[in-house]
């Protein structure tokens, strides 16, 4: 009995110094601490996905033409071993008449000739060299190398116009110029009055701007300037 008396009494004597005990002032703010070091760089991110493409902007404007260039220098003469005659006529032939039908023996096809003296065509030109000839006329644009193919009236309702063929046969010191008619094969009496020809020889391995060349597949204006020949 009287051991729980004085726990009781304990007991309640705390009670009283606890409630009369307060709470003291709070104490002032200590000094702070030094800084700690850094820590390592964490691993980059995954990449995230790329934008949209913007529209795309106006062209701008042309820029200024710039400056022509320096003129090139000339190219080289053409070959002093080309040969050419001027133009020249029906009157120029050295046949009489002028123009002569002649009959092909093997085909029996007349044709119409005149011949023309041409002294630098030799035996070398022939055997690889090459004569070229040119015809002009009023009615054709430019000069036409030869073979030229014309229509030629007959006055026939039936077969109103022919074929003619003018060409050429270059011979030792010479050249045939020929008519030929392609629809009846007999062309005896043909003869172009107002027709002007020039023949250009070309000695073999006679060089063009530096390179080989096939006259041949050239315009007139074009083998002129290549072989500097006045036109």
């Amino acid at each position: 009995m009287k051991k729980d008396y004085f726990i009781l009494s304990l007991v309640l004597f705390i009670s009283i110094i606890a409630s009369n005990c307060s709470k003291g002032p709070m104490g002032p703010q200590g000094d702070q601490g030094p800084t700690g070091t850094t820590g390592a760089t964490g691993p980059q991110g995954p990449k995230g996905d790329s934008g949209t493409i913007g529209p795309k902007g106006d062209s701008g404007i042309n820029g200024a033409d710039g400056a022509d260039g320096a003129t090139g220098p000339q190219g080289p003469a053409g070959s002093s071993s080309v040969i050419y005659s001027s133009w020249f006529t029906d009157a120029d032939f050295n046949s009489t008449p002028s123009w002569e039908d002649s009959t092909l023996t093997i085909t029996n096809e007349i044709i119409a000739r005149a011949i023309k003296t041409a002294p630098d065509i030799t035996a070398g030109i022939l055997d690889s060299g090459i004569v070229l000839s040119y015809v002009r006329h009023y009615s054709i644009v430019s000069p036409q190398l030869l073979p030229y193919f014309s229509k030629i009236g007959t006055g026939d309702p039936i077969v109103p116009t022919n074929l003619v063929e003018l060409n050429i046969v270059p011979q030792e010191g010479s050249l045939i110029y020929y008519f030929t008619n392609l629809n009846t094969s007999d062309a005896s009496g043909f003869s172009v009055a107002d027709f002007e020809y020039r023949y250009i020889i070309i000695p073999g391995g006679t060089m063009a701007s530096g390179r080989k060349i096939d006259p041949k597949t050239m315009s007139y204006q074009q083998v002129c300037k290549t072989y500097n020949i006045p036109q």
